[in-house]
């Protein structure tokens, strides 16, 4: 049996969810499966592998991240659960834990066996950052057209091959993804206090939040649909541009590749029923 942990994680001080090289002086980069691993080695008394469902990328956040790994003998939920809870750092957290073993009876591979994912990215408008949330959003300062990135998003939906929506370095074997769904939402998200004689810290409209659900990403994929929902709802482009992008894959003609602070891993779609808050 495998064990199964639903993650949630500040990823700012991280270089992704997944181990990376080392530095040259032989250092390890911070990273959260590394962090995983020391914790779960420290509670096992022995090495610990973990999986994840996600990469993320270097600053990307996390509420819904699943990770699993082969224990060497029984520790219940609970008692995992507040032993993580000890010795992670205080940027990550395991919310739930339960064992579970794959269909075939082998040990439960997250990426494979996960239902699809769901993000979110978060852009402030306004014409002020927000200084308590600047690692969580992009900050551009200026009138964004809600229709006009909606009809964009809605040109995305369904089977696409988004050879330009994804990083040079992306080493997937195909470009070939299915978009479930995008929802685009505006929100007041004003800065300043009720009463005070303020006119451009509560100037609107606040922030804009892109929910994308699908089955599989590719590398910086969602970053670089919400540069390019930008690009549209500046005035910059017409919705119907994101067709040219997905006909012709030319990842030089999409927008930029939006920062990874403003992007959270909300959920990743589990298809059985065996979780357990702690």
């Amino acid at each position: 049996m495998s064990v199964v942990l639903r993650v949630a994680y500040d990823g700012s001080a991280f270089h992704g969810f997944a181990r990376q090289r080392p530095r040259p002086d032989g250092r390890p980069l911070p990273t959260v499966q590394g962090a995983l691993e020391e914790a779960l080695a420290a509670l096992y008394h022995a090495p610990i592998e973990v999986r994840g469902a996600s990469r993320t990328d270097a600053g990307v956040h996390a509420r819904g991240q699943i990770a699993a790994f082969d224990p060497p003998f029984a520790i219940p939920p609970r008692g995992l659960l507040l032993g993580l809870a000890g010795r992670l750092p205080p940027t990550i957290v395991a919310l739930s834990a339960w064992e579970e073993a794959a269909a075939d009876g082998g040990p439960i591979e997250p990426r494979r066996h996960n239902l699809g994912k769901r993000y979110q990215y978060v852009i402030r408008t306004s014409t002020l950052r927000d200084p308590l949330a600047v690692a969580r959003e992009w900050h551009v300062p200026r009138a964004l057209d809600l229709a006009a990135m909606r009809g964009a998003a809605a040109r995305m939906i369904g089977e696409h091959d988004f050879a330009a929506f994804r990083a040079a370095a992306c080493q997937a074997a195909t470009t070939i993804r299915r978009i479930e769904a995008i929802t685009i939402r505006g929100e007041a998200g004003e800065l300043g206090v009720a009463g005070d004689p303020s006119v451009i810290a509560s100037a609107p409209p606040g922030r804009i939040v892109v929910d994308v659900e699908g089955q599989a990403f590719l590398h910086n994929m969602v970053r670089i649909i919400v540069g390019s929902l930008v690009e549209v709802g500046g005035g910059r482009r017409a919705p119907a541009w994101i067709d040219g992008l997905l006909a012709r894959g030319d990842r030089r003609e999409a927008g930029v590749t939006a920062p990874a602070h403003g992007l959270t891993l909300l959920e990743v779609k589990w298809p059985r029923g065996g979780e357990r808050a702690g």
